[in-house]
Formats: C-alpha cells, sequence, structure tokens
C-alpha cells in the first residue's frame, strides 16, 4: 500500500472510531452513609448521555452488590422493585434521586460516613448491545447515628 494511501486509510479508522463513542456525563452523584453490614443504602446521581441507552447495572467494592430500584404505584401506595434496566434518552437529563428511580448498595462491605467518596461503576448498554462504563465517586451524606454517651454517675 502507498504510504499516503495508508496514512489516508488510517485517519479514517481513527475518525470512524471516535465518532462511534458514546460521551455519558454523571453528576451530583451521593449516597446515604451507611455502616458496615448494613442490608441496603440508596446511591443517587444525574445522568445525561449523547446517545440512547440502558443502565444495565452498577458495582461498588464497598458493597456485595448494587441493585437498579425503582418505585410504583399499586394499589394507590408506592411500592419499590428491583429491575434489570432502565432507559436513559439521548440528549435529556436521567434523574436517579429520592422519591424515583435509584441505586441500592446491598450488603455494605465497608462503613462510610458523611463527607467520605464512595467508588461506584455504572454499566450501560447501547442499542448495538455494547457496553461502556461510567466510574464515579458518590459523595456520602448524611451522618451516622453515633450511641449517646453513657450518663455519668457521681
Amino acid at each position: 500500500m502507498r504510504p499516503l494511501l495508508r496514512v489516508c486509510a488510517l485517519a479514517l479508522l481513527g475518525a470512524a472510531t471516535v465518532a462511534s463513542a458514546v460521551e455519558v456525563q454523571v453528576k451530583n452523584a451521593w449516597v446515604r452513609s451507611a455502616t458496615q453490614g448494613q442490608a441496603a443504602t440508596p446511591a443517587y446521581v444525574d445522568i445525561r448521555s449523547d446517545t440512547p441507552l440502558r443502565l444495565v447495572g452498577a458495582t461498588s467494592p464497598w458493597a456485595r452488590s448494587v441493585e437498579i430500584r425503582t418505585l410504583e404505584l399499586q394499589a394507590g401506595l408506592p411500592s419499590e422493585k428491583a429491575v434489570a434496566a432502565l432507559d436513559v434518552a439521548a440528549g435529556a437529563e436521567f434523574r436517579l434521586a429520592p422519591g424515583g428511580s435509584y441505586l441500592a448498595l446491598v450488603d455494605v462491605q465497608r462503613a462510610f460516613g458523611n463527607g467520605d467518596f464512595v467508588p461506584i461503576t455504572l454499566r450501560f448498554e447501547d442499542a448495538k448491545r455494547t457496553v461502556h462504563t461510567v466510574d464515579l465517586k458518590a459523595q456520602a451524606r448524611g451522618l451516622l447515628l453515633a450511641k449517646p454517651p453513657a450518663a455519668k454517675t457521681e
């Protein structure tokens, strides 16, 4: 192959790779403080993608597992359930927030309190089922309740 033709072919290949990249932005990530061994604690984040995606999972080294949960009304009462995935529309902000869908860190393996940053990896799939991951640090909010000091006896 001629050198100029080879350079052009490589440039086109590089441009095609860049054009197919998916951009996912996350912001305002936070999680409720938790104690080691706690059954679950919620985590929240705002997500924006330049292409339609499905949030298909998440992991954290600080929890045994992370579930995607959603709230629905059943017989007029809110009901929570784990779901396999949530759709993230292109160009719109998708919010995991209190009172709606959220992530649940299940079986907390490490205690974290107000101000700590909890590592979470979000896993998405695009229309071609290509997996995309985003690492984030969710700031813990809410003080852990401490046992009050024992009353002094004189």
